[in-house]
């Protein structure tokens, strides 16, 4: 990494923070006078009626500094690199964006998101983001159309996972800085400028995002900011910023995202496999909310939502570490055991004895 990047870098970040902020305190003043707010019932837990859109601020914080930061030319020297890149995640973030916004107002059911959701990705894996090859004792296999199929299921699976798991105030926040800064060290590691700069401005974004989305929320990001977080991560994750395989290339953003992506499968699991009905009545479960997600498990278990988020965040830092020093050769080793320390941590989360007793409260209606 030549060091006469760091400077633009280090801008871009409190600039994004500082954009963030503010633009944070617009959208949420205007939600608020025109009645975009979430108004406390028996579905939602929150206290006091909260605006939303907050994910419009987040969106605001990430691309304008990277549009005034243009003009230096060292950052431009780090956009331009990757000019195919940069207009895949600006057309499909632009889906996501629209999808989200129509959501948070409107409200949009499993088979429109899913359409949008695909369509983004078709758009990011048409432009390079996918899966192409394997290793496997040395040899690389071609993946051809099925490595374009994974990657299409991959980016919509951490969509859905970033939207999950924005349930209480602040996780998906906090969970979503901790693996941007996980990616950005990889990126370091990597040369990769163009998921470098991508999660440096989203990082800044969300850590100016942060204080307002801290419990007691005074703004949600919605499923605008979620969705979007998530098509970055997912990009991020699976850029390939070399001639390696992909699959090698991409095995540490994946350990990184791997609370969000683990506790999807279990909850899609849990609801699939639940009383006996029809197979259409198992597959509609599986998208209908419900309290089955860890973040909702440990509220009911600690009734706190500053322990879970503690508890939660804790788990993700491991991974995100692991992650990081499994892209290391002479740390790799390191890096599964820790995984696996995290893994096995994330269980004992979910399952310790205790809350079995409030096993009912999980199939009830959600705010997510």
């Amino acid at each position: 990494m030549v060091a006469q990047y760091y400077g633009p870098l280090i801008l871009l970040l409190i600039s994004s923070a500082l954009t963030s902020y503010v633009a944070t305190a617009v959208v949420r003043n205007t939600a608020s006078h025109i009645g975009l707010v979430d108004v406390p019932d028996d579905r939602k837990r929150h206290e006091v009626a909260t605006p939303r859109l907050g994910g419009l601020a987040i969106i605001f914080g990430f691309g304008f500094p990277l549009l005034l930061l243009a003009a230096n030319p060292h950052a431009a020297m780090l956009v331009t690199k990757n000019l195919t890149y940069l207009f895949a995640v600006l057309a499909s973030g632009s889906l996501i964006v629209g999808l989200g916004v129509y959501d948070d107002l409107i409200g949009a059911n499993a088979p429109k998101k899913f359409l949008i959701q695909f369509a983004a990705a078709l758009i990011l894996v048409a432009f390079g983001f996918r899966f192409t090859e394997i290793s496997i004792a040395g040899y690389n296999f071609q993946l051809g159309i099925l490595g374009s199929v994974a990657s299409l299921f991959w980016i919509v699976g951490i969509i859905n996972a970033m939207n999950f798991i924005d349930g209480i105030d602040s996780l998906a926040t906090v969970v979503s800085i901790t693996t941007a800064a996980a990616f950005t060290v990889i990126a370091i590691l990597r040369s990769d400028y163009f998921s470098l700069v991508m999660m440096v401005a989203l990082m800044g974004s969300l850590i100016g995002f942060y204080p307002w989305n801290r419990p007691p929320a005074k703004i949600f990001m919605g499923d605008t900011g979620s969705m979007f977080i998530g098509l970055l991560l997912a990009a991020g994750s699976i850029v390939r910023p070399s001639k390696s395989p992909t699959l090698l290339i991409v095995i540490g953003p994946m350990i990184a995202l791997a609370l969000p992506v683990l506790d999807t499968l279990i909850v899609m699991k849990q609801r699939f496999g639940g009383e006996r009905s029809t197979l259409a009545n198992r597959f509609s479960r599986v998208f209908s909310a419900d309290r089955r997600h860890i973040h909702h498990i440990l509220v009911a278990r600690y009734g706190s939502i500053s322990k879970t988020i503690a508890s939660i965040w804790l788990v993700t830092l491991l991974f995100a570490a692991s992650a990081v020093l499994t892209v290391v050769q002479m740390t790799k080793l390191i890096g599964y055991v820790s995984g696996g320390v995290a893994l096995l941590a994330m269980i004992v989360l979910r399952y310790w004895p205790g809350n079995v007793r409030r096993h009912s409260d999980l199939q009830l209606p959600v705010d997510e």
